[in-house]
């Protein structure tokens, strides 16, 4: 395990570094003219760094955005062509249309969290009113 005093005294090296590689630099743009100073910040190429990684982000956006969306889900039914199912098997009964069809009906894993039940609460109690009661004395 590293100990505080080994951090600091790494700390204190890197700074002093750190410190003078600024006066370095700044000792390097003394008495320059700006066309002068303008040209070691381009030599460092860090604009043609900074406009390669824009366009590299730009086309992984449109990658990761437009191959997906051209070719997606191939296997979906055209909307106005009809399902045909197989008539060389008989229907046992003829299904009775659902009263209600745009409500869900949960699968049988999920009858137990208690999808689509109604609960009745009283009609005169408000449950955004303050009834004076501290909820946080089951806590206690």
């Amino acid at each position: 395990m590293a100990s505080a005093k080994a951090d600091l005294r790494e700390l204190k090296a890197n700074s002093r570094a750190t410190v003078q590689e600024l006066q370095l630099f700044l000792r390097e743009l003394k008495g320059k003219s700006p066309p002068e100073m303008l040209g070691i910040v381009a030599s460092s190429q860090l604009i043609r760094a900074i406009v390669l990684s824009v366009i590299l982000v730009i086309g992984a956006i449109f990658a990761l955005t437009a191959i997906p969306y051209f070719f997606g889900n191939k296997e979906s039914p055209d909307p106005e062509q009809p399902i045909v199912t197989n008539p060389a098997t008989p229907a046992a009964e003829p299904k009775q249309a659902d009263p209600n069809p745009k409500q869900i009906k949960p699968a049988e894993p999920l009858a137990p969290l208690g999808l689509n039940e109604k609960k009745n609460a009283p009609a005169n109690v408000n449950p955004l009113e303050d009834d004076g009661g501290s909820f946080l004395k089951e806590l206690e």
